[in-house]
């Protein structure tokens, strides 16, 4: 667990993913309006679904981004750690975006990060026009260092690489 200003980032567990993916709420779970988003089924997915056993998960480490003030999750955060570099991702779900959720969830991470010897490097990635994600990056701390092509979502896009500055 790790915790933030407003923000708690808890580990999500196999099971938990799985149950997600079948249409369920794990018992002492509330989720926001909204959950799960596109971008949670494909991190339950990386856990416990057909992903899962193609993928030895051993560098993937997501956890729910959980609002203190009232125990509800709100979204996922996570990364994958690749040799000495943390590749992070994060999503909050629409009803509950534009409220500082991921720049807080983002600062915790990249705190707790910069304090394991096993990480270099802390980058994140989003499209070129995504400039929502690009402010949260930015307002954490982080810096433009690239500009790419890459695929997401089975397609060619223009995506822009942040570096913890």
């Amino acid at each position: 667990m790790i915790e933030g200003d407003d923000v708690r980032l808890a580990p999500i567990s196999r099971e938990v993913a799985g149950a997600v993916l079948d249409g369920r709420a794990p018992d002492g779970i509330v989720f926001a309006d909204g959950y799960p988003s596109k971008f949670s089924l494909e991190v339950m997915d990386l856990l416990a679904g057909p992903r899962a056993s193609t993928s030895d998960g051993s560098g993937f480490h997501p956890s729910f981004v959980v609002r203190k003030a009232d125990g509800v999750v709100v979204g996922e955060i996570g990364y994958s750690l690749v040799e000495s570099t943390a590749q992070l991702g994060y999503s909050i779900v629409e009803p509950c975006q534009g409220r500082g959720y991921a720049t807080r969830a983002l600062h915790a991470l990249m705190a707790e990060l910069r304090a394991d010897p096993r990480v270099r490097r802390i980058t994140a990635q989003t499209l070129v026009g995504h400039v929502a994600s690009r402010r949260v990056m930015e307002k954490a701390g982080m810096a433009l260092c690239d500009q790419r092509l890459g695929e997401v979502d089975g397609e060619l896009a223009e995506l822009v690489v942040y570096e913890l500055a």
